[in-house]
């Protein structure tokens, strides 16, 4: 910048003036002083203080200098409770307004005017605002209900006066609405702010029974407050239709569906079908038989309000087993040359769901479809039986044959069904387009005729003959006998697969032979049971008279007895002791034993046998010793046969020995333990007793078991 002193030019630079700090917006209380600062880069700029707009407060008036001699304080004339602290040295500008009124609110602007060294003005705006809060709730205003479909409605939230705003919202339920526009208002007359709220509602289903909330809330406290309303909407029926069956639905059954309507106000249904409407059908339930003739038909509920009309369909599909539409010729006789006809074996089917239809030649699948296309048959060794399968889901395989003949020699299938055990019956289908001038059965290459054995009979239409063959197989000799069926016409003669009859010499072999096995497992499991069964009750038996005396003749050796209770020799031993008393074993030496067995049975004689008693311990000791008995060799009294033992168990000497009656009443043989036998009989009643001692008691006492 260049300027013009005394026509002189100087030149001069320019200051770019800035507010280092400036005031702020300020939320206050009644009475309270508040301060707007305002400090510059450079002295060299002229301050002013607007106030809303105003920038000419008036006269100021000096009021004191501080301390600080570049600190100056000035007062307002016309506004005595505002004041402007300057301080030249920092460039403070300051305006302080104290015991602040309602009617101190508004805008205020600290400026920088322009000068000869500064480029520009410059200058801030702030708000004060005196702070008033909310007193009441906000309104929501809202047209009169119900609200109806289709037809938009204003919502409108005001809020309660306050200062500075409040804010609003609006609630669906607990959900926070977005859509919606906010607008601030200042009230000149009480100087506070006014917030409204506009959303545009548009009523359906969805806001019926809804609960509409409008919150407000103000930013220097928590304070919130709220209204709330419910809106209530009318609107056009809502349909749908439920099944009550379990899907999928079958064929001759009942099927069961239900009409569910939601509409405010009430409304009206009926039920259609295929576009027909079913006039006496207003009962929201009704139940349908499933049939054929039913199935992908469409049914549909319809409901009507004083709002508006809604329709609404299902689809019924049922599930029915597969039925033949077109099925293949039972005969078909394939033609090369024809070209009239296209050789195509048709397999149509009705079903749901679709079925699948599979091509077999015999037991090969050949083919995947419906149609079969016989133009790759070129030898007559691809005729035979075709057979169409129809497989569907849930229900039997239903199948077509069709024989498949190539002109030439006969085509022949052989089948058999037992009549009886005693007969047999054998069927042979022959197939010629040509007159079939043969027929003939043969078994083990021997040529049947009718007879007592067997009888054919044969019967023929225009392309087959059919001959069924009856056997007794009571006559079939062989276990394996061939039977084949032989067919001739014009062009030649054909022999059918040889079967294989697996009958024995009496006719019964397949059926003897199960008899056979079944029986031996019976007898298997019979013998298995009672012996177990035995051998459980011999246990029961030795352990419920385990601790009865064991009762020996003096005839039956120890070592026999040691044997029959299967115990080892090695693990027992016997100790005899012998007491001061005479000692009496009544033991015979051998001959005498001899003469007197001989005797015995010879004449008719009995001894009345010496017996030894072994009483069992609980330490598994034993101590044997004689029974007090007198022999006697004579005959025995004619009133009984019997010797009495000493339990009292009658013993025949002639048909039962002395252990088997101890065995009857259930004495258990001796124990594998090691034993004590005590032979201690009274000596008064046996005086000569030490006479009686043979070499055989040394033999007894000395061996080993």
């Amino acid at each position: 910048m260049y300027l013009q002193a005394n026509n002189r030019i100087i030149k001069t630079e320019l200051i770019n003036q800035q507010i280092i700090v400036g005031p702020e917006d300020v939320n206050a209380n009644v009475g309270d002083t508040i301060i707007f600062p305002c400090i510059l880069l450079s002295p060299l700029s002229k301050i002013t203080w607007c106030w809303n707009d105003f920038c000419t407060l008036g006269k100021m008036i000096h009021i004191q200098n501080s301390e600080n001699q570049f600190n100056q304080l000035y007062q307002y004339e016309f506004y005595p409770r505002f004041y402007l602290s300057i301080n030249e040295k920092l460039y403070h500008y300051n305006l302080t307004i104290k015991n602040v009124s309602s009617n101190d609110q508004g805008t205020y602007q600290c400026q920088a005017l322009r000068t000869l060294k500064t480029q520009e003005a410059v200058s801030k705006r702030v708000r004060l605002a005196i702070i008033a809060h909310p007193t009441s709730n906000p309104n929501i205003i809202i047209g009169n209900m119900p609200l109806q479909q289709g037809t938009p409605v204003n919502v409108t939230c005001l809020s309660s006066l306050s200062q500075p705003a409040s804010n609003l919202f609006l609630y669906k339920n607990n959900e926070q609405l977005k859509s919606i526009l906010i607008q601030y208002e200042y009230d000149v007359k009480s100087r506070k702010n006014l917030t409204k709220l506009f959303y545009t509602l548009n009523p359906d289903v969805t806001w019926h029974n809804i609960m509409l909330k409008c919150e407000q809330t103000y930013s220097l406290s928590n304070f919130k407050q709220d209204v709330s309303t419910r809106i209530q909407v009318q609107y056009k029926p809502l349909v749908r239709i439920e099944s009550q069956n379990k899907y999928p639905l079958i064929i001759n059954s009942t099927a069961t569906f239900a009409c569910i309507v939601n509409s405010n106000p009430h409304s009206y249904l009926k039920w259609f079908t295929n576009s027909l409407d079913l006039t006496n059908l207003n009962s929201p339930v009704i139940s349908i038989p499933l049939s054929k003739g039913v199935h992908n038909h469409i049914i549909g509920c319809s409901a009507k309000n004083s709002i508006g009309t809604t329709n609404t369909t299902i689809r019924i599909l049922i599930r029915y087993p597969p039925t033949f539409i077109i099925r293949p010729p039972s005969f078909y006789l394939f033609e090369q040359q024809n070209k009239h006809n296209n050789n195509v074996l048709r397999c149509l089917v009705d079903s749901y769901p679709k079925a699948k239809v599979l091509w077999y030649r015999y037991d090969q699948i050949i083919h995947d479809g419906s149609l079969l296309n016989l133009e790759n048959i070129t030898q007559q060794k691809q005729q035979g039986l075709y057979t169409c399968h129809v497989y569907v889901d849930g229900f039997e395989t239903i199948t077509s044959d069709v024989v498949v003949y190539v002109k030439g020699k006969p085509l022949i299938f052989v089948k058999e069904s037992r009549k009886s055990i005693q007969e047999k019956e054998f069927e042979c289908k022959v197939y010629s387009n040509v007159p079939i001038m043969r027929i003939s059965w043969n078994i083990n290459g021997i040529t049947i005729e009718t007879d007592d054995s067997s009888s054919i009979t044969t019967t023929c239409d225009n392309i087959s003959c059919t001959s069924k063959l009856t056997l007794k197989t009571l006559l079939l000799k062989k276990v394996f006998n061939r039977l084949s069926c032989t067919a001739e016409n014009e062009f030649g003669i054909e022999q059918s697969l040889i079967s294989e009859l697996e009958y024995g010499e009496n006719g019964f072999y397949n059926l003897l032979l199960p008899i056979v096995l079944v029986s031996f497992f019976i007898l298997l499991i019979v013998s298995i049971i009672i012996i177990c069964c035995a051998c459980k009750g011999r246990r029961h038996r030795q352990h419920s008279v385990k601790k009865l005396p064991v009762v020996f003749d003096a005839h039956y050796s120890i070592n026999d007895m040691v044997k029959d209770a299967s115990m080892n020799d090695d693990q027992l031993s016997l100790r005899i002791e012998q007491s001061h008393e005479p000692i009496i074993l009544s033991f015979f030496n051998k001959k005498s034993d001899n003469i007197s067995n001989e005797s015995s049975n010879s004449s008719g004689f009995y001894s009345k046998s010496s017996m030894m008693t072994f009483n069992v311990e609980q330490s598994n000791e034993y101590s044997p010793r004689m029974v007090e008995a007198a022999y006697n060799f004579s005959n025995p009294p004619s009133a009984s046969h019997l010797h009495p033992s000493p339990y009292g168990i009658p013993i025949n000497p002639k048909t039962q020995h002395p252990q088997d009656a101890m065995t009857s009443i259930g004495i258990i043989p001796i124990s594998k333990e090691s034993m004590q036998i005590n032979v201690n009989p009274p000596a008064s009643r046996y005086p000569d007793s030490r006479n009686l001692v043979s070499n055989e008691t040394d033999d007894f006492a000395s061996s080993r078991f």
